[in-house]
């Protein structure tokens, strides 16, 4: 049982290094000028189009998106990835289709991210605000009555609102900025018909 404690420990410490990690990104992903390629290799075309949708509201299955977004969850946001489309023959007019429903989707992720982002911060500054505004009025209270009911009001109030604030901008609106540029960085991918 120790021995195998022992070689779990150690697989543990191998896999969670940092040198691990960076140097199977190298490995994988990133070329000399120090873009990424990703390859997706197709068998179809319907490997590529929702079956689901028709006409102009035409997508590209899920799985696609999946594949994309686990290989580039590995890669820093400032690198230039170049998506390599193999194994079926598109047509010109099949390529531009393509290029744009994927440029398209990550556009309407990045809407929706910028939307969740400004949401966010309205919340922190209100709370902020709150929490300021709470303050004050307990320090007024405080100096200036004996109304022991609304000192502790305003302390709760105060307290609370600027621990929330802080919460939101510490934890949310920094996961949120990472994820906006994760996506911009998927909206900015190149896509190659080899």
């Amino acid at each position: 049982m120790n021995d195998f404690k022992k070689k779990m420990g150690k697989k543990i410490e191998q896999f969670s290094s940092e040198d691990y990690l960076d140097s199977y990104i190298r490995n994988e992903f990133l070329t000399d000028d120090g873009d990424a390629d990703i390859y997706l290799k197709i068998s179809s075309k319907d490997d590529l189009i929702d079956n689901r949708t028709v006409n102009n509201q035409i997508d590209l299955r899920s799985e696609i998106f999946e594949f994309v977004e686990n290989k580039t969850a590995l890669l820093d946001n400032d690198i230039k990835i170049n998506l390599h489309i193999i194994g079926v023959k598109l047509s010109e007019n099949e390529q531009i289709m393509i290029k744009n429903i994927f440029r398209e989707h990550y556009a309407i992720e990045l809407f929706k991210i910028q939307k969740d982002y400004k949401n966010q911060k309205e919340k922190v500054l209100s709370l902020f605000l709150i929490g300021c505004i709470s303050l004050l009025s307990y320090l007024l209270l405080y100096l200036f009555t004996d109304f022991d009911f609304f000192l502790e009001v305003f302390g709760f109030i105060f307290s609370f609102a600027l621990w929330e604030a802080f919460d939101q901008l510490i934890y949310e609106i920094s996961d949120t900025k990472f994820e906006r540029e994760a996506i911009s960085q998927n909206l900015l991918i190149e896509i190659i018909f080899d």
